[in-house]
């Protein structure tokens, strides 16, 4: 894996030099210097620049802007044009356009707009990556690769649903096989070819709509179109990657139908892109947890965010003022990345997104926070060395997220209000972060060996070598949070007819006892811990029957009134808590926060909820200092292990502070400085 570990904090933008005259592009890079930008996105929207008829190329002008960057010190990162193909390609072959499932094909004129499935765009995609190697592979001033632009969409026109009956028949061998691995006798469900079995929308599940395709089906139509985005990936990273230049690309949101695990593994840096308003960068949390984890540390790159306002029709004004632009830039940098990029630099003077924010108009005036921008710029350059000296610290804590997950109770919802993402950040990684539990955010097919806890919650399908893994951890020494409602579900969104659990019960030291829902009537039932806690619980439930397992909590009420609900089993040299319902925040930080004292995780600091607090270490791996970063529009008092010094302002601090509102800090302990 080509990565970039050296020592430099980037900063930059994102650059359309193919909109202006050449005359302006001087001016424009002059202008990046005098803020001490010293990075830059280029030609990730510019195939019919390069490539105005099919076959005729012009790339000159794109060596100039390079050469010009290159002069100036700035890096560059290529991104393939494959987001937007140019009109003569959609024109000559329109089978490259996608097709939604009502049958009907995109327009050209937007983005985004072709058919990733399709053999003729893949052709195209590749020749034109190619190009990119042959021209700039060698350039001095490339620094990466980011390959086509924030991927997303499905299609189901002729082409692709040949694509999915094929990917069928490799997946099962036979169509009887198909119908009995997903029980399609079931309403008369079964198949007789493999050309017979419909493409759906993969997320059409809702309460309100019970009568929906076959969960499977569905689930399987989502797995696919994400083989395709994989495969799509993996073709332009094998082109680019003989130039020994790290490749990467920019995912958004946090869990949703692109499965970016599985992209992300064919990549060198995680990359993305987030525009989250300053009230709610709290939201970005688990990201910031999953970008650092997902390539074991190696920092990530953070290649879009808001340089003021955001907006591509309807505006909204993301950072505030330039507190938050401060703010929100060292909040990525300081859990882990090496790369703010500020989408975009110049305002178009034509075109969609003319209202979004940029750092400079399109007549050449400064946008506001030109001055913050400068600040920003010049603490990187000061700061970086004794980031890179001192690394952000290893998590011993884990909690693992799935698309999967999302897709699940997407397809299959067990009742009104089951959105995996914000159960996810709300319910599962939030409370942690307001407690101050070090943690990383990772898939299930991580390595588990740097662990000592790991959350697996509202997970139905765990996958059979994750189940394997997991056990053997556990044995080994580590300690699982499983549940709630997680592991139910086989690999092929079924359930299991041998245990409720699928051979979970082993290491759960309990069988299911009972298995109901306590919608509408979740008042009624609590989860009762022996020193008189209680939880109110939602959705569906488990009671247990254990055989050497103990219990937390009971249920009080409902179908297992008295009944177990909560377990703890010891497991080899380790131990397994289920946890059979949903539970409130204050009892999910409860049962991590035992399982962690019991292992010897402590509590980073104590003190302010949303002051984000992330340790560091010099290279003996002991402690050494801080990154401190108030998220709350209050002053918040925080309480760090020891004294030292803020890097930012050359002041000392004392072990108890008071951070203003988004006040950020990088304190080095005493003897760290």
């Amino acid at each position: 894996m080509v990565t970039d570990n050296g020592s430099t904090l980037h900063i930059g933008s994102s650059w359309y030099p193919e909109m202006w005259p050449a005359a302006e592009w001087p001016k424009d890079v002059a202008k990046m210097q005098e803020l001490g930008f010293n990075f830059v996105r280029l030609f990730e929207f510019a195939w019919h620049r390069f490539e105005p008829a099919e076959g005729a190329y012009d790339y000159q002008w794109a060596i100039d802007i390079l050469d010009l960057c290159h002069a100036h010190g700035i890096r560059v990162m290529i991104g393939t044009p494959t987001a937007a193909p140019p009109a003569w390609l959609t024109d000559a072959y329109p089978e490259v356009l996608q097709t939604d499932d009502k049958g009907q094909r995109k327009k050209h004129g937007k983005r985004k707009h072709y058919n990733h499935h399709s053999r003729c765009y893949r052709e195209h995609s590749r020749r034109i990556t190619q190009k990119y190697l042959e021209w700039f592979g060698d350039h001095p001033a490339l620094h990466s690769w980011q390959i086509d632009n924030e991927m997303s969409g499905s299609d189901y026109g002729p082409e692709t649903k040949q694509h999915f009956h094929a990917w069928l028949a490799a997946k099962f061998g036979s169509v009887a096989a198909m119908n009995a691995a997903w029980g399609l006798e079931f309403w008369s469900q079964a198949y007789s070819r493999f050309d017979q079995v419909p493409m759906v929308v993969a997320s059409v599940g809702s309460i309100a709509i019970p009568e929906r395709n076959h969960p499977s089906l569905i689930m399987a139509i989502a797995e696919f179109q994400n083989v395709g985005w994989t495969n799509f990936i993996e073709e332009q990273a094998e082109i680019l990657r003989r130039s020994n230049k790290p490749v990467s690309t920019n995912m958004t949101g946090l869990v949703g139908n692109m499965d970016w695990f599985a992209h992300f593994k064919h990549l060198d840096h995680v990359g993305a892109s987030m525009y989250s308003d300053r009230r709610y960068y709290f939201y970005n949390l688990a990201r910031f947890d999953r970008l650092r984890a997902e390539k074991n540390y190696t920092p990530y790159w953070l290649m879009e965010t808001a340089p003021n306002w955001s907006g591509g029709g309807q505006t909204w004004n993301i950072h505030f003022d330039e507190r938050g632009v401060h703010c929100f830039s060292w909040l990525s940098t300081l859990y882990g990345g090496s790369m703010v990029l500020y989408w975009q630099w110049r305002e178009h003077w034509a075109g969609q997104e003319m209202l979004h924010g940029t750092c400079v108009t399109a007549t050449g005036k400064w946008r506001p926070n030109k001055t913050m921008w400068q600040r920003i710029a010049r603490e990187f350059g000061d700061q970086q060395a004794w980031l890179y000296a001192h690394p952000i610290q290893r998590a011993e804590l884990a909690v693992v997220m799935s698309s999967e997950a999302a897709w699940a109770f997407s397809i299959d919802p067990t009742d009104v209000n089951m959105g995996y993402g914000d159960h996810f950040r709300d319910l599962w990684h939030g409370p942690l972060c307001a407690a101050h539990l070090w943690r990383d955010v990772i898939h299930e097919s991580a390595d588990y060996s740097p662990y000592k806890v790991i959350c697996l919650p509202q997970m139905p399908m765990v996958s059979d070598a994750s189940r394997e893994r997991l056990a053997a951890w556990v044995a080994a020494g580590g300690t699982l949070i499983l549940g709630p409602l997680s592991g139910w579900r086989s690999e092929e969104f079924t359930a299991f007819t041998d245990h409720e659990f699928g051979g979970f019960e082993a290491i759960m030291g309990a069988e299911v006892e009972r298995f109901f829902t306590v919608q509408w009537v979740e008042d009624q039932v609590d989860m009762v811990f022996a020193d008189g806690h209680t939880s109110v619980s939602r959705s569906w439930v488990q009671s247990f029957s254990p055989s050497t397992a103990s219990t937390l909590a009971t249920w009080q009420g409902g179908y297992a009134d008295g009944h177990p609900a909560i377990i703890d089993n010891r497991h080899g040299s380790g131990r397994v808590i289920t946890v059979g319902g949903m539970v409130d925040a204050a009892t999910w930080v409860r049962l991590v926060e035992m399982a962690c004292n019991d292992v010897g995780i402590e509590a980073v600091a104590q003190g302010g909820d949303k002051v984000q607090v992330i340790p560091r270490v010099n290279k003996a791996g002991n402690l050494a200092g801080y990154g401190v970063i108030n998220l709350d529009t209050e002053s918040a008092e925080i309480t760090l292990a020891g004294s030292g010094t803020d890097l930012l302002s050359g002041k000392p601090t004392d072990p108890s502070l008071s951070m203003e509102p988004f006040e950020v800090r990088i304190i080095a302990l005493d003897g760290e400085s």
